[in-house]
């Protein structure tokens, strides 16, 4: 599920993945804030990629929220 017009920013810790980008899941590491283009949200998501950890900072509308089950 694409995540479109959230009332509330995504919390801290919650699991992704990053779309159109070839990495698996990642985690939400930070909320920035309205930073974006006509003040979209952007996220510091962690993705676990050997051999080290890699931060990106990506817009809410290119994240994909991935069910913990």
């Amino acid at each position: 599920m694409t995540i479109q017009n959230l009332i509330e920013p995504l919390k801290v810790g919650t699991v992704v993945k990053i779309l159109n980008s070839g990495y698996g899941r990642a985690r939400i590491a930070e909320y920035r804030g309205p930073l974006g283009p006509k003040g979209a949200r952007i996220y510091r998501v962690l993705v676990q990629k050997k051999p080290r950890r890699v931060y990106i900072e990506v817009r809410e509308d290119q994240l994909e929220v991935l069910n913990s089950a």
